[in-house]
């Protein structure tokens, strides 16, 4: 299934009558793996699609040339050429917008036709930012809970053998952002 939806999204891109968008994130999961996550902007049937494109681990390392090769794959794989994208979205991660060495360099290489920019929002720090005063102060609280018990060992082990004899659904958190008081 998954295969199709990549096949359909890969047939409309080709079709797009303007350039795309890629917005992409390294991002950790709970296991401690890289993972590149790219979504895509395009136009398809005079409408605006957003679409994710794929998540690849990051095996090794995620310095830019990694990022850079990870992408190049996945448009090798799907006959894309870098002829199609017209922006590039990144995160501010050094690896991604270093002006000599990071990704964006590396893409100002191969395609300097394609625009660069920075700027991922954050759902939760938009959201906190409106929240009234007691609930930001009730989310700052848990905010450091949360990350007193990932951040250290110990902690996570026990919080998690504490989910377990409890029969707790999930047993493991996740870092969350500070949230702004």
């Amino acid at each position: 299934m998954s295969q199709d939806i990549i096949t359909q999204v890969v047939s409309e891109i080709k079709q797009s009558p303007a350039k795309i968008s890629m917005q992409i994130d390294e991002s950790t999961d709970v296991s401690n793996h890289s993972q590149l996550l790219v979504f895509v902007r395009y136009v398809h049937e005079k409408n605006i699609k957003e679409e994710f494109l794929f998540c690849e681990r990051l095996e090794t390392t995620t310095k830019a040339v990694d990022v850079f090769k990870l992408i190049q794959s996945f448009l090798d794989r799907h006959e894309l050429a870098w002829d199609l994208i017209g922006s590039i979205c990144t995160d501010g991660a050094p690896a991604l917008i270093g002006k000599k060495s990071g990704f964006v360099a590396i893409v100002k290489e191969k395609a300097p036709h394609v625009l660069t920019t920075h700027c991922v929002l954050r759902c939760q720090a938009l959201a906190s930012k409106t929240l009234p005063k007691i609930l930001k102060e009730a989310m700052g609280i848990v905010v450091q809970t949360v990350n007193f018990i990932r951040g250290r060992p110990l902690n996570h082990r026990l919080f998690k053998k504490f989910c377990d004899e409890i029969g707790a659904e999930h047993g493991v958190l996740l870092y969350h952002t500070e949230s702004s008081q």
